[in-house]
């Protein structure tokens, strides 16, 4: 769901649905070609793991590990049916038997069951939906969940949950973005940090008493839909790494003269609301974002091209008095971290500490983050993971980070690493001449989002 997109009357809208149901429906069947049927009859099964690492790579991780963990994370926006309703435009054309959220819902519950994950992310889940269906439902399959509703008026919000057999939750932060008074943070989008604990069985019983138990910091986000305020999902993005880094930090260390963070492996995924080609994700994946006090805010997300408009952000993005730096870090919390150092024995050159700045013209952010889609196919095309009418991009993701992430020429050095994510398999996704012929909600995918997945190792 576009989330934030313009409404229309829903009665005026249901009446016009009810009268043009046979147009709607030879529109359909009319735009989805023999070739888009045959490819959909086809699709529940032909979304395939497609591995990462090679056969070599796996039997190095196996020779070398003896206490890898494999694990399945997913992440999917539902489309709530509330959002749908109120946006009813953007779906008129679509068959209303799919439409309907009972069949949805249990639709989106197959494909939950199929994909057989160990953690789950979810965006666009209504509130009494989480209440009185998914948490129930969930619980039965053996999953402990987290649940932050939107704030105000919302109805909608994210979802963690978890397997209870392999995890235990060791600590958990909701994050509400919204903030009153406060105009770049005047939306109501919300994050979810869980740090999660890998049972005895999966960790310690693996490897001898003296090594520490394994640990995974879970984020999700859903993040404002408008393509024109790129500078509140920047405030928004940089509030959530904020506390991701208060949730994962470990410790500092001086490293040739340097002092670095270590955190826990971090997995961040969800509905980020801006395209691969965008200045946010270089943010992300490059962890710094230069000048950016003269970046037009209206194309920051690329979603949308606008050269008509130029809006530069001009200004701090967030206000000093929420204490979070230009590193995307709270200072209390590096004020705190800075006093250990002082007082570490083991800190022979005290007068290195971390460095903090506000106000200037760059942001950073602590994390090494890689994506686990490569954005394009394997015939270069770009992948999709929603398709609204004419909007079909990638704004679903999943970004991992362990420490010191290693490209594969290091790959049997590095291996003997402890707490190291290694991505092994990711979950396909259609691509650009896929979306052309493919109209969702339909009888397979029950939302106007496709789920994502990935496999990986933990060392």
């Amino acid at each position: 769901m576009q989330n934030g997109a313009g409404s229309e009357n829903f009665l005026d809208q249901k009446e016009f649905f009810k009268n043009n149901y046979d147009y709607r429906k030879s529109f359909v069947e009319t735009k989805l070609t023999t070739f888009t049927k045959k490819k959909m009859e086809k699709d529940q099964d032909s979304r395939k793991w497609q591995p990462i690492l090679n056969q070599f790579e796996i039997e190095i991780i196996k020779k070398n590990i003896t206490s890898k963990i494999e694990f399945k994370i997913a992440s999917y926006n539902l489309l709530s049916p509330i959002l749908l309703n109120e946006n009813f435009y953007l779906y008129e054309n679509l068959d209303q038997n799919y439409l309907n959220w009972k069949f949805r819902r249990a639709n989106l519950l197959k494909e939950i069951e199929h994909i057989n994950a160990d953690i789950y992310c979810f965006q666009e889940m209504d509130e009494n939906e989480y209440k009185y269906f998914f948490k129930r439902k969930l619980s039965i399959m053996g999953f402990h969940s987290i649940y932050k509703k939107r704030s105000n008026l919302k109805v909608d919000g994210c979802c963690i949950a978890f397997r209870k057999n392999i995890f235990d939750l060791e600590k958990k932060i909701c994050v509400d973005f919204f903030m009153p008074g406060i105009d770049i943070l005047n939306r109501e989008n919300v994050g979810i940090i869980l740090l999660l604990k890998f049972k005895p069985k999966f960790s310690s019983s693996l490897i001898s008493f003296q090594h520490e138990p394994k640990i995974l910091c879970v984020a999700t986000t859903h993040l404002l839909f408008n393509p024109k305020r790129g500078d509140t999902k920047i405030a928004q993005l940089q509030l959530l790494l904020a506390n991701i880094d208060r949730v994962a930090y470990k410790k500092s260390k001086l490293m040739e003269n340097k002092l670095i963070s270590e955190y826990h492996p971090v997995i961040l995924c969800g509905d980020f609301n801006f395209s691969n080609e965008s200045k946010i994700y270089e943010f992300l994946i490059k962890a710094k974002l230069e000048n950016f006090k003269f970046l037009n805010r209206s194309n920051l997300s690329g979603q949308k091209t606008d050269f008509k408009t130029f809006l530069p952000i001009g200004k701090n993005v967030l206000p000093k008095c929420l204490g979070v730096t230009d590193q995307s870090q709270f200072k209390y919390e590096v004020d705190s971290r800075n006093l250990r150092l002082l007082f570490d024995k083991n800190n022979l050159n005290r007068q290195k500490m971390i460095d903090i700045s506000f106000g200037s013209d760059s942001i950073s952010h602590c994390f090494n983050f890689k994506s686990v889609y490569s954005h394009f196919d394997q015939t270069g095309l770009p992948e999709i993971t929603t398709c609204v009418n004419d909007f079909k991009k990638s704004v679903d993701f999943i970004f991992f980070h362990s420490n010191d992430n290693c490209e594969k020429s290091n790959f049997e050095e590095s291996v003997r690493e402890s707490n190291k994510l290694y991505l092994l398999e990711k979950y396909e996704l259609f691509n650009e001449n896929d979306g052309k012929n493919l109209f969702i909600p339909n009888e397979i995918y029950s939302s106007d989002h496709f789920m994502i997945a990935a496999k990986f190792f933990l060392t």
